[in-house]
């Protein structure tokens, strides 16, 4: 929710600056360079990555008011219960719970073990569930960042093609000052998209999707200890020793840092 008030603030301290420099607002309003430039823009991402990976760049935007995530002190909870309900019933008794599960993710991990998968067939395939995963998820981050590169070289086309039908009426003396600053909308509708939205967007985009990454390895780490089937304490002992109060994994160069895997003991 941060992100959606720093994105509002950055369009608020713009039309304030006009206001204080006594700019009518009407005069900011072109929707002939708002189409050049925002459906310009969109075209060429879309020519980049495909419409597909465009769409999901465009309903990732909702990330600012929801950011994904996985509550880890629950998913440590689960885990323990499910290692409890696996040694003294049997892996099967985990299928009972797989319909609870909500993440693809989890449920691939404990549909694997319901079927008894090797542990190294296991890590193979949940490793490549892991790097799919967090290839999908930084591709809403580069959408946004090359809608923010390709936007000001469309502004100034914009501009340019303002320009041109300014010079075109030249016989209109009285309108040249309003031709040229309607002109150079376009510019602003440019730099002003990918400085204040599309860019900042993508950077933050790219800091969730290494997040849910950090957290997606604390997930694996807990299913392979399940599937190794170790005792519900050891497991909550080892995953816990990735998180630090705040429910953040932690290494040993501090909060930020990238964990380590914390070999699990002997039962």
């Amino acid at each position: 929710m941060t992100s959606l008030l720093g994105l509002i603030a950055g369009f608020l301290s713009i039309i304030g600056g006009a206001i204080s420099d006594h700019v009518p607002l009407s005069s900011l309003l072109n929707f002939t360079a708002f189409l050049i430039v925002l459906c310009g823009s969109f075209s060429a991402s879309t020519l980049h990555f495909g419409l597909g990976n465009m769409i999901s760049g465009l309903k990732a935007f909702m990330w600012l008011i929801k950011p994904p995530s996985v509550d880890l002190h629950k998913f440590i909870d689960q885990v323990t219960e499910w290692s409890s309900l696996a040694r003294s019933q049997g892996t099967l008794a985990l299928e009972s719970v797989i319909p609870d599960v909500s993440d693809p993710f989890q449920k691939q991990g404990l549909q694997m073990i319901v079927d008894n998968t090797s542990p190294d067939d296991f890590a193979i395939i949940l490793g490549t569930m892991a790097e799919n995963a967090a290839h999908h998820q930084q591709i809403p981050a580069e959408v946004w960042e090359a809608m923010g590169g390709y936007s000001p070289t469309i502004g100034v086309m914009g501009a340019v093609m303002g320009l041109i039908h300014v010079m075109m009426r030249l016989d209109h003396p009285d309108e040249l000052g309003e031709g040229i600053a309607t002109a150079f909308i376009a510019t602003v509708y440019g730099v002003g998209f990918a400085n204040l939205v599309a860019l900042p967007l993508g950077n933050r985009l790219k800091q969730l999707a290494k997040k849910m990454e950090r957290e997606r390895e604390v997930v694996m780490q807990g299913f392979m200890l399940l599937a190794e089937g170790k005792p519900g304490i050891v497991i909550r002992q080892n995953l816990s020793s990735f998180l630090d109060d705040h429910g953040k994994k932690k290494g040993k160069g501090g909060a930020d840092a990238e964990p380590e895997a914390v070999a699990a003991p002997a039962e």
